[in-house]
């Protein structure tokens, strides 16, 4: 099935593709990591706060960007929700147990889309992980990702990676 280019991303494949003439039926076919990293997330079913497991699988993948600091920081997505964080502050690798919360969310209105996506564990004894996975087109097309680890021992430990998606 041949999914139709949203009018927002238009510009995006007429630049890439070269010109302002007609469009090309075949937009470009090795578009920038960016742009492969939006076109996954808009991709995503419209729901609106799901826990269901199946319906972020659409997020996985790998997301890279930079800490507030502009240090390098990434995220790795399985299909599972398990995910590995990574950045000087913390990295940490996160297994889902049938107890692990899912709140996963993906609005389109207008062309504009809005993903959210929390993953984590209860209140537990042991060392505890939150994610907040969050993209929105009207807030500059912004991916930001806030890791937060809290060990047994006390305290939290949390890292932020944003990328701007063109």
């Amino acid at each position: 099935m041949r999914r139709s280019i949203p009018t927002l991303l238009l510009p995006l494949v007429l630049a890439a593709c070269g010109g302002g003439a007609a469009p090309n039926p075949n937009p470009n076919p090795n578009p920038t990591p960016v742009n492969q990293i939006r076109a996954r997330i808009v991709a995503c079913p419209l729901v609106n706060q799901s826990s269901d497991p199946t319906a972020s699988a659409c997020l996985a993948g790998t997301y890279t960007g930079k800490t507030l600091s502009g240090a390098d920081c990434s995220l790795v997505v399985q299909a599972n929700g398990n995910y590995t964080f990574t950045s000087p502050a913390l990295s940490t690798t996160y297994v889902t147990s049938d107890r692990t919360i899912r709140v996963f969310g993906h609005q389109n209105v207008g062309g504009m889309h809005q993903v959210i996506w929390l993953i984590g564990d209860p209140i537990q004894s042991g060392d505890s992980y939150d994610l907040d996975f969050k993209y929105a087109d009207g807030l500059g097309r912004t991916l930001e990702i806030e890791a937060t680890k809290r060990p047994a021992a006390g305290g939290t430990l949390s890292s932020t990676c944003t990328a701007v998606l063109n």
